[in-house]
């Protein structure tokens, strides 16, 4: 029996374990979703059906088409639910980037190829435009997609739905749209469009008149005759738009950012339990936020191992205290600050750090720590799982503190004004409060905190009375659009961060060379995430590098990996001569979403002005002096370092 076919049961115990009926009326709006879902999944397996049907030789390639956008159609009306209850199947199985993988459950590094949507939106866009096609490979990928299909529909029709799973995947749907829709991510052979997602905006009124009857004060009906309205303009007037007319930014401003918090209020004023309510679980997106473009959308917590009712502000200094203290290093001359000063976006301006004793380079440039928190994994090699996981690779790492955890806590126990705020923060006693766990909890909380989304672009977005200028505006839908920076650069986070689950943080091979180029380029011999974990050995990931957040990209040159471009327009030229390929390089499994990147230098300037109205600072004030310390060569030591 494969693996997929359990699914479905599985996912009935797992929601069946988990479920909270909150009040009397769930049992009601149960049957209605049921019911409303089980139409739409025959259609979708209609649908499928109907595009396997099309895929017999000889190949009539409008009949394929025709079938294909069908599908489309029918799936992207779902797929809030389908990616809600399973969103490793859709990234994986069905709707993920059309790039080679490992096999997750194989002890060997076995490379599997990409199937889905995406692969088969790539093929299709080849037999549309005449072009010469495997016909085999095509009716194969067909094949695939519609038992893949199938699949996803037994596990909807098999899952319970409560209230709050149903607002839930409705909100997260919003997300999608907003960084996936509007970018074109799952399109990357036919092109964007947003007609596909009419449907998406009619099944969604359709659920939330399962709560009209629940409305029992005036503020819950503008609620949702508000968020009623934001559905049927979609549906009827945007949608429909051609995807060049749809100014994106504006649609984010008057439609998606009001449409998300008005299904927040929705379920926060109906009395509906939240998701921070039914265990210690944190999860990712924080439902009391309010905005897809303020810091309360996420749970800032949820990747450093720190429950959020820990993060006290005694625990944030402390924290802060050990930032900036060298004390963390071997000779007490380097802190964290060394490599990432607050003045600088918290990175130091240079193209790799000094490495430690002043001997030499760190081989990889210093990325920016505000916003850091949002990541599934960490480093450019994303060798690292949790914030805790940084922390014990910086100071064992030779080049950079060249210590050991337990060197670190001893000199750190020397310190009686230490043990005395260890002690208060972690309410233990005597020097067993200074622990390794503890060092790590402390620093993470001050990481935690170091999360703004201020800049003028996320002020406007979520409606607020600020300017945006003309070439903003192009430059952000150029980096939604036609610039394809938003197929890699996720917005909200502007990373790699994979909405709307974040469960993953994608890498990226796209060529940066030793040194600035536009031809003749010599390849950087740096392995990237091929040479991080064990497990990602491949040739697959050979010069991979995590997807940095662009977010303050005014305060953090130079750029990429190893600091090789020092401005934007750099920056923007390498990616308009096509990465990699365009400079001589041609990688064997690069990544870039584009063969050739047609910017002209009006939309790259536009493009640039963007980013610079991305940025923001945090403001932190370094402490005014270290904690004492009895052991004599860290007695000197200097608030952020010396070096």
């Amino acid at each position: 029996m494969r693996f997929w076919s359990l699914l479905p049961l599985f996912t009935i115990g797992l929601l069946s374990l988990g479920r909270v009926v909150h009040d009397n009326t769930a049992s009601v709006h149960e049957q209605k979703i049921q019911s409303i879902l089980t139409e739409q999944l025959s259609k979708l397996r209609q649908s499928s059906d109907v595009l396997k049907s099309s895929a017999t030789l000889p190949l009539d390639v409008q009949r394929i088409d025709r079938s294909y956008r069908e599908l489309r159609r029918s799936y992207k009306s779902l797929e809030m639910f389908i990616e809600y209850i399973d969103p490793t199947f859709v990234a994986q199985m069905l709707n993920g980037a059309p790039l080679p993988k490992l096999d997750a459950k194989s002890q060997f590094v076995d490379i599997l190829e990409p199937h889905g949507l995406q692969v088969l939106d790539e093929l299709i866009a080849v037999c549309i435009q005449g072009e010469e096609l495997d016909t085999a490979e095509l009716i194969t990928e067909i094949d695939y997609v519609a038992t893949r299909m199938n699949e996803c529909c037994d596990i909807i029709q098999h899952s319970i739905w409560t209230d709050r799973m149903i607002l839930e995947a409705c909100r997260t749907g919003v997300i999608r749209v907003m960084a996936m829709g509007l970018s074109g991510f799952d399109k990357p052979g036919t092109g964007p469009g947003m007609n596909e997602y009419a449907g998406w905006a009619a099944l969604s009124l359709d659920v939330l008149r399962m709560f009209e009857s629940d409305l029992s004060t005036q503020q819950h009906r503008d609620y949702y005759n508000h968020a009623s309205e934001l559905y049927r303009s979609l549906r009827d007037s945007v949608c429909p738009l051609p995807d060049s007319s749809i100014d994106k930014l504006e649609l984010i401003r008057t439609h998606l950012d009001p449409l998300y918090s008005a299904l927040g209020r929705i379920h926060i004023e109906l009395g509906i339990e939240l998701s921070t309510e039914l265990g210690p679980a944190q999860p990712v997106l924080n439902p009391r936020g309010m905005s897809m473009f303020s810091e309360t959308l996420f749970n800032p917590y949820a990747t450093t191992g720190i429950h959020y009712s820990s993060v006290r502000p005694e625990l944030v200094d402390l924290g802060k205290l050990l930032f900036f203290d060298p004390i963390l290093s071997a000779n007490g001359e380097r802190s964290c600050a060394s490599c990432h000063d607050p003045s600088k976006a918290f990175t130091d301006g240079r193209k790799t750090s000094v490495a430690y004793d002043q001997q030499g380079y760190i081989r990889r440039n210093a990325p920016t720590l505000i916003n850091s928190v949002f990541a599934r994994r960490f480093f450019y090699d994303l060798r690292a799982q949790r914030v805790s996981d940084i922390i014990s690779h910086v100071i064992t790492d030779s080049m950079e503190f060249n210590s050991t955890m337990l060197d670190v806590v001893g000199r750190i126990r020397s310190s009686p004004e230490y043990i005395s705020l260890f002690e208060q923060v972690f309410q233990s006693k005597g020097p067993s409060s200074v622990t390794n766990a503890n060092i790590n909890l402390a620093i993470g909380g001050f990481l935690s905190s170091l999360v703004s989304f201020n800049s003028r672009i996320d002020r406007y977005a979520r409606g607020e009375n600020v300017a945006i200028s003309e070439s903003e505006r192009r430059g952000m839908n150029i980096f939604m659009g036609k610039g394809l920076c938003a197929t890699c650069h996720f917005p909200p986070t502007f990373a790699g961060y994979v909405p709307p689950a974040f469960i993953e943080s994608e890498s990226e091979i796209i060529g940066v060379p030793m040194h600035k180029a536009t031809s003749n380029a010599v390849a950087d011999p740096d392995q990237g995430r091929a040479g991080g974990i064990l497990r990602e050995h491949s040739v697959i990931y050979q010069g991979s590098f995590k997807t940095p957040t662009v977010r303050n990209v005014s305060f953090t040159a130079p750029y990429f990996h190893n600091g090789a471009y020092s401005t934007l327009d750099d920056v923007v030229g390498f990616y308009k001569l096509d990465g990699d390929n365009g400079i001589g390089l041609n990688l064997p499994y690069q990544t870039l979403p584009f063969d050739k990147l047609d910017l002209s230098d009006q939309d790259a300037a536009d493009l640039v002005a963007f980013l610079h109205a991305l940025s923001d600072q945090v403001s932190v004030k370094p402490p005014a002096r270290l904690p004492a310390v009895g052991i004599a060569p860290y007695r000197s030591r200097t608030v952020g370092g010396s070096y």
